[in-house]
């Protein structure tokens, strides 16, 4: 199996109000380079809009709207799992999206086999979570139903616990990136990685709007400074693989559609 990661451009041919969550210009940019529809559930992952390396989506605190200036670009990613033959992009393309044409252009393609899937992880690093990361708690959706009350994510960054879920869906749709379990990795992450300093928040984003009502997510962003305390395990290199993973598909909960957005930098410190 090839994992393939596309960096893309786009361009709007005059101003014009996104969406609150721009990641469906990112799916119908794809659609209108790759020619077909981004069928791709969990096996694909669609970034929000960048702008000068600032996501672009719609916090539910403010009234602004966001508009994307004409000719400015754009910028965003797509990844996804793909056959021996992977579909090849258009190297430009336009499109439409709610009445306004876009250019667009893949700037760069990165194919690698889920075998060779791994990121080299120094002693010490920086994760950032770029976009609202929604990590759900294993147990509680029952409850949260018989008390009526709406889905909860947890507010504050933990990483075992989203590395556990990551590994349970990657087997759940039997994807053979690691052979730990997720009960392993969960155990091996909580005693190994150690919290240096962290700078979180929580926020609220405005998905989209169904029948006159908005359909909000409430989630984190910021950083957390780490420190791998266990570099002789084993365990190591499938950690090395679950990040590789989560950097270009993201974490958590609707990961496919640009939550849960992460990078990892080394501390040189």
């Amino acid at each position: 199996m090839l994992v393939v990661s596309a960096s893309i451009e786009v361009y709007p041919l005059r101003d014009t109000i996104l969406p609150p969550f721009t990641s469906k210009v990112t799916k119908t940019a794809f659609a209108s380079l790759w020619g077909e529809e981004p069928l791709l559930g969990r096996l694909g992952s669609f970034s929000v809009l960048y702008r000068d390396g600032k996501p672009l989506y719609k916090r539910l605190d403010t009234s602004e709207l966001l508009v994307a200036r004409a000719g400015e670009k754009l910028e965003a990613r797509v990844s996804f799992l793909a056959g021996d033959s992977p579909p090849v992009p258009e190297d430009y393309s336009t499109f439409m999206f709610s009445g306004t044409e876009f250019n667009t252009r893949v700037t760069g393609i990165e194919v690698t086999t889920l075998e060779n899937l791994r990121v080299d992880l120094p002693k010490k690093f920086s994760l950032k979570f770029l976009t609202p990361t929604l990590l759900p708690v294993p147990g509680r959706g029952e409850l949260l139903k018989e008390k009526g009350v709406k889905r909860r994510y947890k507010l504050l960054p933990d990483l075992p616990l989203a590395l556990r879920l990551l590994t349970y869906d990657l087997k759940l749709r039997k994807i053979d990136l690691i052979k730990a379990t997720p009960f392993q990795i969960y155990k091996w992450a909580y005693r190994a990685l150690a919290e240096l300093d962290y700078h979180v928040k929580p926020e609220t984003v405005l998905y989209t709007v169904r029948d006159g009502k908005p359909s909000t997510e409430r989630g984190f962003t910021g950083f957390v400074l780490y420190e791998l305390l266990d570099e002789a395990s084993p365990l190591k290199q499938e950690l090395e693989k679950l990040l590789a993973f989560a950097l270009r598909f993201g974490i958590g909960k609707s990961r496919s559609i640009g939550f849960g957005q992460i990078s990892l930098q080394p501390i040189r410190k």
